[in-house]
């Protein structure tokens, strides 16, 4: 962990769920309360819901849509990520693999 002298930590944490109540959000939620309490740990809640789905055809002259080049601005600027993803179908949420789906296109984040 780093001490008070050094850059802390930064994570971004994501919740594979778009409901506000899920377990998966509010596991985030807590993780935001404790990291409030422990000096040099920077976590930021960071949202899904305005990914559009995955289309090649949105990628233009190598941009993004807003939303993704800010979801992957976020990830880039991190030195971790903290997923807290529902299981569905014995796999992770749609949503979900929607994001690292947009974080996976070049160049890679």
């Amino acid at each position: 962990m780093a001490d008070s002298s050094s850059k802390p930590l930064r994570i971004v944490a994501i919740s594979g769920s778009l409901r506000k109540a899920s377990y998966s959000a509010g596991l985030v939620r807590a993780a935001l309360e404790l990291a409030a309490d422990i000096p040099g740990l920077d976590i930021e809640a960071v949202s899904i819901a305005g990914l559009p789905f995955l289309n090649t055809d949105l990628e233009v002259n190598g941009k993004y849509p807003e939303a993704v080049e800010h979801f992957r601005s976020k990830v880039r600027q991190a030195d971790g990520v903290l997923f807290a993803s529902p299981e569905y179908n014995y796999s992770m949420s749609g949503v979900f693999k929607n994001a690292i789906d947009w974080a996976g296109r070049p160049p890679n984040v």
